[in-house]
């Protein structure tokens, strides 16, 4: 009886390896300044304290903790000044170094001619203007692009975990 009982912990423990690699997944990508945004992360350690922030010019817009399954989710609100065009929204941790980025696009702001709910930015309330392609074809480049760095990201985080 007391072989049996290690096995059975063996086998749980085997059913835990490898962990899943760390991700991060948004609610959306595209949305206009003073919109806002859920995020799930995965990947974290137990109780981890981690900042979420914008970047192209770092703003910090909250902090959250892990759960003891090293998952944060959270809600933060992009500030309505924010400088229309592509960004970065990044999770950070330290101790252990975990960093997670997805590119966003911020596009138009709430309550302004050509901004929607959606953040699509209307070109016919811009005169002047010449109609140059579409901004939902951009939208997806943008995010193909950031699925394409946040997989490679995580690639290496990957590597980087399994080589320490």
């Amino acid at each position: 009886m007391l072989v049996a009982a290690p096995l059975v912990g063996a086998q749980t423990a085997h059913a835990q390896y490898p962990p899943p690699p760390p991700s991060l997944t948004l609610s959306r990508t595209a949305l206009p300044a003073g919109g806002a945004l859920t995020f799930v992360g995965t990947g974290f350690a137990a109780r981890q304290l981690v900042t979420a922030s914008l970047l192209s010019k770092e703003v910090v817009l909250g902090r959250y903790r892990a759960t003891r399954t090293g998952v944060v989710t959270g809600k933060v609100t992009i500030p309505r000044r924010t400088v229309l065009g592509g960004h970065a929204f990044k999770l950070t941790a330290r101790h252990p170094n975990l960093t997670l980025s997805v590119n966003i696009s911020v596009q138009g702001r709430l309550g302004r001619p050509g901004s929607e709910p959606g953040g699509s930015w209307d070109t016919h309330h811009r005169p002047g203007l010449a109609e140059t392609g579409n901004e939902k074809a951009l939208a997806l480049g943008g995010t193909a692009a950031g699925l394409v760095a946040a997989g490679g990201g995580t690639m290496l985080a990957v590597r980087r975990r399994r080589s320490s």
